[in-house]
């Protein structure tokens, strides 16, 4: 029987260190680190992505939007840093995962919004996003929400069923 060596069961790793990309099943690590800046620009991330343990997002004079709803969230915390300077961020986290939010202000707003039937609760611990950084006469926005009610709504037609508000 082979030793056990806890460093091959990491969860992040360094991005120079190849054993910290190994594959196991067919599950890849996430990456360690990503980032993006927006520069009297407009960038977004939607659809199918994944998520990195640690993502940088800058806005300044811009918007940047990141929805994570159908993004690849790996277990443990992943941690997003939010810097808005006359900017605007937007993120859209799914009702499953906890959100932990501690952000700063200067003439500015960083804020936390649960929509819809999202609550808390909801969230399990195994998947944490912690979101912080700060926004200077800028927004930062985490709103915490399903999919949207529109589609939901569009397949209760389409199926003949009568939804409620």
């Amino acid at each position: 029987m082979s030793e056990y060596n806890p460093e091959d069961y990491r969860l992040t790793g360094r991005a120079s260190d190849p054993a910290s990309a190994y594959s196991a099943g067919g599950l890849t690590q996430p990456r360690s680190a990503a980032g993006v800046v927006s520069f009297l620009s407009s960038n977004e991330r939607k659809g199918r992505w994944e998520m990195p343990r640690q993502f940088r997002a800058l806005a300044v004079l811009g918007n940047v939007e990141l929805d994570l709803r159908d993004a690849e969230i790996g277990y443990g915390l992943s941690v997003v840093e939010a810097v808005a300077v006359m900017g605007g961020i937007d993120l859209i986290i799914p009702p499953h995962v906890t959100v932990e939010c501690d952000g700063d202000s200067l003439l500015g707003s960083f804020t936390l919004k649960y929509e819809g039937k999202a609550s808390p609760s909801v969230a399990s611990r195994e998947r944490v996003i912690r979101v912080t950084g700060t926004a200077y006469l800028g927004a930062v926005n985490v709103k915490v929400k399903g999919p949207d009610e529109r589609i939901l709504d569009r397949l209760a037609r389409t199926f003949g069923m009568d939804r409620q508000p």
